[in-house]
């Protein structure tokens, strides 16, 4: 079985890319998530908004300016103290955030991990280098995984993973 991350991955920069007709950037992501996947994939959009269906299940992703947090996101996970939604994905019991914030990778890092032990998170994962950091955290059968990367002087990019911990 392929892994579902590529098919996404194929998705996300076609649907951020197409900023021509609908169409055909839609018959392009089909067809390459197809290709990848080896499965039927149908793409349904709607505006900044795309649905991919799967036989194993669906994934949605909204990108572009605009985007709010969905209205279900904890409120018990850090978040910078000022930033921009870039992306929402849903996958399976998974949900994928992407925000820009300003700030250093080492500050950022600080914040999120006295945040999210504020919070009752326990550590699980810990990782920085110069212009990228990891932070994994667990609490109540759920895992928060952070990313933090440079992206120009003071512009950082935001990962937040967040899914049910799989329980055997």
């Amino acid at each position: 079985m392929h892994h579902p991350l590529l098919s996404l991955l194929l998705a996300s920069a076609v649907l951020s890319g197409a900023a021509g007709c609908q169409r055909a950037a839609d018959a392009a992501a089909e067809a390459a998530i197809e290709r990848a996947s080896g499965e039927k994939v149908a793409v349904d959009r709607d505006g900044n908004r795309m649905r991919i269906s799967t036989p194993e299940g669906e994934v949605t992703i909204a990108t572009g300016e605009g985007i709010a947090l969905p209205a279900d996101f904890p409120d018990d996970l850090f978040l910078p103290a000022s930033y921009g939604v870039s992306s929402v994905m849903d996958i399976g019991g998974a949900r994928l955030v992407s925000l820009e914030a300003d700030g250093s990778v080492a500050a950022m890092f600080d914040s999120a991990r006295e945040a999210m032990e504020g919070k009752g998170w326990s550590q699980t994962l810990a990782m920085q280098q110069a212009e990228s950091a990891m932070l994994g955290f667990s609490r109540d059968g759920r895992e928060a995984t952070y990313t933090f990367t440079r992206r120009g002087d003071d512009q950082l990019m935001v990962g937040i993973q967040l899914r049910a911990r799989d329980r055997q």
